[in-house]
């Protein structure tokens, strides 16, 4: 059942600022609130200050990454009638960067409540984001898959410009002739049309910086293919 807060009991301190903090963030009463204390339980916290008899939110983070691509799929699903795949693919995939979900833990706070270790508090805003997906794996146990979702999508607008983030991830193919130019490499595509085993025609676009490919992607446009192979490219060039 969940108490009001007025009637619940804390252990300590810590848990009542969880509590505050999960319902102030997710707009969502916690019921388990076990959950919420070991989603911001890093595993250095687990094993050096609590002898290994606590768990960590290795567990929780698992499933809330799971859950966070779930709930960001369905939303683009339904934001973009008209996306194919591999667009949606390349959008979903800033949404949930590491680097974004990181600050967004930030912007909430979580760095302040994520328990760990002295050596590992040094690096508590580059692991928050971890915390924050094992958050969503809390919420999704506590409050299941509806209300995780809405919560979920509510927290993605607060703490982001989504629309923002939406409309400046739209167009791959100019922020890659933007990328190219500033490394001073010549940017070509090679985009055939092709036709699949059942007939269907689509198009397949390969991306280069100089001789180098960077991206590659398929579409039923030209344009569309691409676009998904700028998104792939982009995407490659990060990760170096």
């Amino acid at each position: 059942m969940n108490l009001p807060e007025i009637f619940r009991k804390f252990r300590n301190e810590r848990e009542r600022l969880i509590y505050r903090s999960v319902k102030r963030v997710f707009e969502v009463r916690p019921g388990d609130l076990s959950l919420y204390v070991t989603a911001l339980r890093h595993k250095s916290a687990a094993k050096n200050i609590h002898n290994g008899n606590a768990p960590s939110n290795e567990r929780l983070e698992f499933l809330g990454d799971a859950v966070l691509d779930a709930a960001v799929a369905d939303y683009l699903f339904e934001k973009f009638p008209d996306a194919e795949e591999g667009e949606m693919t390349q959008i979903k995939s800033r949404i949930v960067s590491r680097t974004n979900l990181n600050s967004m833990a930030a912007r909430m706070g979580l760095p302040e409540l994520l328990e760990t270790d002295a050596q590992a508090a040094q690096a508590k805003d580059s692991i928050a984001g971890n915390a924050l997906e094992a958050l969503f794996g809390a919420l999704y146990l506590d409050a299941g898959y509806p209300k995780t979702r809405k919560a979920t999508l509510r927290v993605l607008k607060n703490y982001n410009d989504l629309g923002a983030l939406l409309t400046e991830e739209a167009d791959f193919k100019s922020r890659l002739y933007e990328e190219a130019h500033r490394v001073k490499k010549e940017l070509r595509f090679d985009t055939e049309a092709k036709t699949a085993k059942g007939g269907d025609k689509y198009f397949l676009s390969q991306v280069f910086f100089g001789e180098e490919k960077v991206g590659e992607g398929r579409g039923s446009s030209k344009k569309r293919a691409e676009q998904s192979a700028s998104g792939q490219a982009l995407e490659n060039l990060n990760a170096r």
